[in-house]
C-alpha cells in the first residue's frame, strides 16, 4: 500500500507540473496573439499590460522550475519518470522566451509608424504570428497527450516560419529601395520577423522534449 501511495502522489505532482505548462502555453499563446494585435493596429495603449502579463509568465516558469525540482529530490525518478519529472523545466523556460519575443513585438508597436510600402512585409509579419500560435497550440497539444507524431508536424512546420523570415527581409529591403524614407520602419518589421522566426524555434525545442519524453530519444543531440 505505502508503494502504491507513493506511486499515486508521483503521478499527481507530475499532472499538476502538466497542468501548470498547459497554463503557461495557454497564456503565451494569448500574449503574442495580443501583441500582433497591438502591432497590426500600431496601438501601444496596451503594451503595459502585456508586460505585466510577462512578469507573470516568468512567474509561471519559476513555479514549474521549484515543483520539478522538489519533485525530484523527493521521489528521485528515474528512466522515464526521470524525464516527465525534469524536461517540464526546459519547457517551461522555452515559454518564457517566447513570452519574452512577445513582450518585444509589443514594444515595437510604439516605435512603427504606418508605412505605406511595408503593407506587405507587415502581411507576412502576421502570418508568421499565426503560424507560430499555431504550432505552439499543437506542442502543447502534443505535449498533453503524449504525441510524438503531432510533435514530428511541429518541427516540420517551422520550415514555413523560416520561409516566411528570409521572404519579409527580402521584401524589405526591396521596399526600403523605392522608399527609402521608410527604411527606419521597415527595418523595424524585419526584426519583428525575426522575432517570430526565433519563437518557432522555441517551439521546435518543445516539440523535441516532447519527443524525448516519449521516447529517451534526444533529437538536437542526434541531429
Amino acid at each position: 500500500m505505502k508503494n502504491a501511495h507513493i506511486v499515486a502522489r508521483f503521478d499527481e505532482d507530475l499532472s499538476k507540473i502538466k497542468t501548470r505548462i498547459l497554463e503557461m502555453g495557454k497564456l503565451v499563446i494569448s500574449q503574442i496573439k495580443d501583441a500582433s494585435a497591438a502591432l497590426e493596429r500600431l496601438d501601444a495603449s496596451e503594451v503595459d499590460r502585456l508586460i505585466a502579463t510577462d512578469r507573470r509568465i516568468n512567474g509561471m516558469n519559476k513555479d514549474i522550475h521549484n515543483r520539478a525540482e522538489r519533485l525530484i529530490a523527493l521521489r528521485q525518478p528515474v528512466a522515464l519518470d526521470l524525464r516527465q519529472a525534469i524536461l517540464p523545466i526546459n519547457m517551461a523556460g522555452e515559454l518564457e522566451r517566447i513570452g519574452d519575443h512577445a513582450k518585444s513585438t509589443a514594444k515595437l508597436a510604439r516605435k512603427l509608424s504606418d508605412a505605406g510600402a511595408g503593407e506587405q512585409v507587415m502581411r507576412m509579419v502576421q502570418e508568421m504570428s499565426v503560424l507560430l500560435q499555431t504550432m505552439l497550440a499543437q506542442a502543447l497539444i502534443a505535449y498533453s497527450h503524449s504525441d510524438i507524431k503531432l510533435a514530428a508536424e511541429v518541427r516540420e512546420a517551422d520550415k514555413e516560419v523560416d520561409r516566411l523570415n528570409k521572404a519579409v527581409f527580402a521584401a524589405a529591403l526591396q521596399a526600403i529601395r523605392q522608399s527609402p524614407a521608410e527604411a527606419e520602419a521597415l527595418v523595424r518589421l524585419i526584426l519583428l520577423a525575426r522575432n517570430f522566426e526565433r519563437g518557432g524555434d522555441h517551439v521546435v525545442n518543445m516539440a523535441r522534449h516532447v519527443h524525448q519524453i516519449v521516447t529517451g530519444e534526444d533529437l538536437k543531440a542526434s541531429s
